[in-house]
Order: structure tokens, then C-alpha cells, then sequence
């Protein structure tokens, strides 16, 4: 049986994903913290993260999308780890036309790859983004 790497094995701070195309297309601006934690994932939004947002009933949707893309990519069969990961949202930016639920999921599967390859020194997986 393969034992599978634990993530993180320490704190991953201060992973920054901006995305913006030239013209219309996604738009992403997310910074994440991640942590360790006892088992599991748990994703927390930092208090008064986009609180000037002209449109605050999109913000759950855009932080679940986010939420979701961390977790599944962290769940990627390619990894072979056990995910006890505290992932928390320290700072966002939004488009109000090109920012949207797959900007967000799509931000939340690069934070993440960019923090397995931080934690464990090598580089993040292939992507399937493109523009």
C-alpha cells in the first residue's frame, strides 16, 4: 500500500492568483492562506473581503465556486495525499462583468496547485485553463 504525503506539511501563506485576459474572459484576484489542519478540508473568507462588492448576493456563489476548485483539485488522484488542510481567503478582487462562479472555481484549482508545489518543492500540475 502507498502511504500518501499529507497536505500541508507546513503553512502555505500568501498564494496569489491573478488571471485577467485581454479582452473579455475571466478575471480572477484571490490571495489564500494554507494551513494545516486535523483532518479534512475547511475553508474560511477573511471578514470584509470584497465588502464594497455592488452586488453582495454574488459573493456566497463566488466563494463557494472558489471553495470547490481548491477542494477538487486538492482531491486530484495525481497528488496521492491526504488533504487536513485549512484553506482561508485573505483578499479578493472582482470584475463586475468578467468575474464570475468559473473565474472563482478556476482561481481555487491554480491556489491550489501553485500551493502543493510550494509545499512540496516541485512544480504545480499541467493546466487545463485556457484562454
Amino acid at each position: 500500500m502507498i502511504e500518501l504525503r499529507r497536505f500541508p506539511p507546513h503553512p502555505v501563506r500568501g498564494v496569489r492568483i491573478y488571471k485577467v485576459s485581454r479582452g473579455c474572459g475571466p478575471f480572477i484576484d484571490v490571495t489564500l492562506d494554507f494551513e494545516p489542519a486535523d483532518e479534512g478540508f475547511e475553508f474560511e473568507v477573511q471578514d470584509g473581503i470584497l465588502a464594497d462588492w455592488e452586488w453582495p448576493e454574488d459573493l456566497p456563489r463566488f466563494f463557494s465556486a472558489l471553495a470547490r476548485g481548491v477542494r477538487e483539485e486538492l482531491g486530484h488522484e495525481a497528488y496521492r495525499m491526504a488533504v487536513a488542510v485549512r484553506a482561508v481567503l485573505r483578499a479578493a478582487r472582482a470584475h463586475p462583468i468578467d468575474s464570475g462562479e468559473f473565474s472563482f472555481y478556476a482561481g481555487g484549482e491554480r491556489a491550489a496547485r501553485e500551493a502543493v508545489a510550494r509545499a512540496f518543492g516541485e512544480p504545480p500540475r499541467a493546466e487545463e485553463w485556457t484562454d
